[in-house]
């Protein structure tokens, strides 16, 4: 793919992302003034869940379907490899469900939230898993115009959809919950219609071969999403635990600030992934040590800008939560931090992707997580939601870096060797 078109689709997804993390700012607002802190935790507990889910339900077999568009002759083979994609979907949630159904007591009364909220996440987790392989497909093929429609609409149907329910209806955490359930619903469906529109799409076709080839792609990774949940997910849970479920409340209201940080790299991941792929495979010397200072120059970039939202944290918390949320503020700046040092990480693990041995990466995150949760232990206690914090963002340059040593092994690039001007036909 030609450079600029890599600028362009950075564009269209900078756009998207931008409206995608706005739209639940707008929401905040809404949220944070009108339930109380409880209810406001309720919710965080609630999304918390459905993301946690998605690992049991899917959600890297859907990955599959995205690298599986890179092999030889996989135009023909894609509909039945993403209906088979879909088929273990289906029967990882049944088995998923059973296992909540069984301890659904003890799980509800642990994380203080009701027992349907468990279930509605996992249908919801699974609705996620189709949207995300409708929107792998046109990401793989530079369609971001069409990435960036489905992706602000989702957002934008689940903030309406939401303040509706909450200003006209009742204000409490369902109207959240029932909001997404609505919209994935709804999405999840459209997203079927167009796979089959594209001829995408089969689901009654049973082929073993597909079957084994996702799992052994997605099933190694699953380990990997459970780290990132231990990463950047569990805190909650342990918040809530250890200071009650408004406080849990609060340090999301600041992690949901935070991910704005990510917006930038998000976008330029997501139009990088396919341009490195394009340009792995064609094995060129000169396309390496392109993509080499590429890297470098966006890592400087994203270290540089880092320590303004230290300053800027505590102001923006006030403006859009208010005062009530003002203990937000001390930890903004170490979750940007972590945010930042995970868009430098996002600029490797396409390596170990590209190389389909995505084993490692599962290793790195669930070290990193087991130091995050080790960390949450040992500063919670000690400085509050401003230790959960601290803590992830130690763990995410820990997983910055080890992902770096094994991108240079999976996948070796000129990563100092392009400095002597040593070239390579």
């Amino acid at each position: 793919m030609p450079e600029n078109r890599l600028l362009k689709s950075t564009g269209v997804y900078f756009g998207a992302n931008i409206l995608n993390g706005l739209l639940p700012l707008l929401l905040l607002p809404v949220l944070t003034r009108v339930l109380s802190v409880e209810s406001f935790g309720e919710v965080a507990i609630f999304q918390t869940a459905y993301i946690a889910f998605g690992a049991l339900v899917g959600s890297t077999i859907a990955e599959s379907a995205s690298r599986k568009f890179f092999d030889e002759g996989a135009a023909r083979q894609l509909p039945d490899f993403i209906g088979s994609c879909i088929q273990v979907s289906i029967v990882l949630s049944l088995i998923t469900s059973l296992i909540i159904y069984t301890f659904y007591e003890q799980i509800s009364e642990a994380l203080n939230i009701p027992p349907s909220y468990l279930f509605y996440s996992i249908l919801i987790a699974f609705l996620l898993v189709i949207i995300q392989i409708r929107l792998g497909q046109w990401q793989v093929r530079n369609k971001s115009f069409a990435y960036g429609t489905l992706q602000v609409s989702q957002s934008a149907l689940i903030v309406s959809l939401t303040v509706s329910y909450i200003i006209l209806i009742q204000p409490d955490a369902y109207g959240r919950v029932l909001s997404q359930l609505i919209v994935c619903i709804t999405l999840a469906l459209f997203s079927i219609f167009l796979l089959k529109k594209d001829g995408l799409f089969n689901l009654f076709q049973f082929n073993p071969s597909h079957i084994r080839e996702s799992l052994t792609f997605g099933l190694p990774l699953i380990p990997h999403v459970a780290g990132v949940f231990l990463l950047s997910m569990i805190d909650r849970f342990i918040i809530a635990g250890e200071l009650g479920i408004a406080q849990s409340g609060i340090y999301m209201l600041a992690a949901q600030l935070a991910t704005l940080v990510s917006i930038g790299h998000e976008s330029l991941n997501r139009a990088f992934v396919p341009w490195l792929f394009d340009k792995l495979q064609k094995n060129r010397w000169s396309d390496k040590v392109l993509i080499v200072k590429l890297t470098y120059l966006w890592i400087f970039t994203i270290l540089l800008t880092a320590p303004i939202f230290f300053i800027i944290g505590p102001y923006v918390v006030v403006l859009v939560a208010g005062p009530e949320y003002a203990s937000a503020g001390k930890v903004f700046g170490w979750l940007a931090l972590g945010h930042s040092f995970g868009g430098m990480y996002a600029m490797l693990n396409g390596y170990i992707y590209f190389s389909k041995r995505t084993f490692s990466l599962s290793g790195i995150t669930i070290a990193s997580g087991a130091i995050n949760v080790v960390l949450l232990i040992l500063l919670i206690p000690k400085f509050g939601i401003e230790g959960a914090g601290i803590a992830f963002s130690i763990s995410m340059f820990f997983r910055f870096i080890l992902t770096w040593f094994a991108a240079s092994i999976r996948h070796p690039m000129p990563w100092t060797s392009f400095l002597s001007g040593e070239t390579k036909a």
